[in-house]
């Protein structure tokens, strides 16, 4: 997290660990800001990433596969779908 925000890296307090995590929409309430995602596995390329509805018409798809990426969980998002017999981990950094 350092090498992508340092100022984060310093201000995050809490980081969620996920393995095959299934969810649906929701709202991060107690975020005060944007949370940096990262996800690891066999799935597929182009499968599981962050979904964030930006609109009412409008959900854009974050590619969170061995990369970081920046979200803000106070908007609905959820894990776009994957194979579930395939491993999905995840590692969420977030301030409260």
């Amino acid at each position: 997290i350092n090498s992508v925000d340092p100022i984060f890296a310093s201000q995050y307090t809490a980081v969620a660990v996920t393995h095959n995590f299934e969810g649906s929409p929701h709202i991060d309430k107690q975020n005060t800001g944007p949370f940096w995602g990262f996800s690891v596995g066999d799935y597929e390329d182009g499968t599981g990433g962050i979904m964030v509805e930006c609109s009412a018409r409008v959900v854009a798809k974050v590619n969170t596969k061995n990369r970081m990426a920046r979200v803000d969980g106070r908007y609905p998002h959820w894990v776009g779908p994957y194979d579930s017999k395939r491993d999905r981990y995840s590692l969420i950094y977030y301030r409260t």
